[in-house]
């Protein structure tokens, strides 16, 4: 992740890439959240993911792209398992900013006992908020993502729109969203880890989350449809 100074124009909000941005500069998580993020890699790139349930993972539309996609622990290690399903949030216009870039993804088989599905927070965060954002993408500019490591940082709410939040670094951090954390969780924490926003994109050194609140309905439509397990 990288820290913010100055906020560029709506339109720039939104990624143009299947590998969003990620958290250079952040730092590796221990276990905290891991049981909640997988990698969601495919033919064209990779981004994180967010467990649902075992068979379910909530990742950024724009992801899709990517075609072909597996669910991986991170990259090197062995296939979770295969996408059997993906369904972007009806609303979702790629070239929209604000657009829900959302999308729920099926998976051919459980996940292992070793993670656990997420706590959805239907009510929208509180303004100003500290809140622990995580992803699988690069640590810093010149990282080739050859071993992909969950990191962790704590961001701010510097904006509260209709539909998505802006974040920006805590204090001296520098810590910011880059390349391959779209779909990552952008979590509260009053004792239980609750799933807020997701991350994907970027505005300058702005991290860009579209918020869980106005699409919380659509999310648990959507899974009982699957039939998540």
């Amino acid at each position: 992740m990288t820290s913010a100074r100055g906020l560029m124009p709506l339109i720039a909000l939104l990624p143009v890439c299947s590998e969003a941005c990620a958290l250079t500069g952040a730092d590796p998580d221990a276990v905290s959240v891991q049981r909640y993020t997988v990698v969601v890699a495919g033919t064209k790139g990779r981004c994180t993911g967010v467990v649902l349930s075992q068979d379910i993972v909530l990742t950024a539309a724009h992801c899709l792209l990517a075609g072909n996609l597996r669910v991986y622990a991170s990259f090197r290690p062995p296939l979770l398992s295969e996408v059997t399903q993906a369904v972007a949030h009806p609303n979702y216009k790629a070239a929209e900013a604000g657009s829900p870039d959302l999308a729920i993804l099926k998976l051919a088989r459980p996940l292992p006992a070793s993670f656990s599905p997420v706590h959805l927070e239907p009510r929208w965060v509180g303004e100003h908020a500290d809140l622990i954002v995580a992803g699988y993408g690069k640590s810093a500019d010149n990282d080739k993502g050859a071993n992909l490591v969950l990191r962790t940082v704590l961001q701010h709410v510097a904006i509260r729109y209709s539909s998505y939040l802006t974040l920006t670094g805590v204090g001296e951090s520098a810590a910011g969203a880059a390349p391959g954390d779209s779909g990552g969780p952008v979590f509260s924490y009053h004792g239980l880890y609750a799933l807020v926003a997701v991350m994907v994109g970027h505005a300058g050194k702005y991290t860009v989350a579209i918020a869980i609140a106005p699409n919380y309905g659509w999310i648990r439509e959507t899974m009982e449809k699957m039939g998540g397990t």
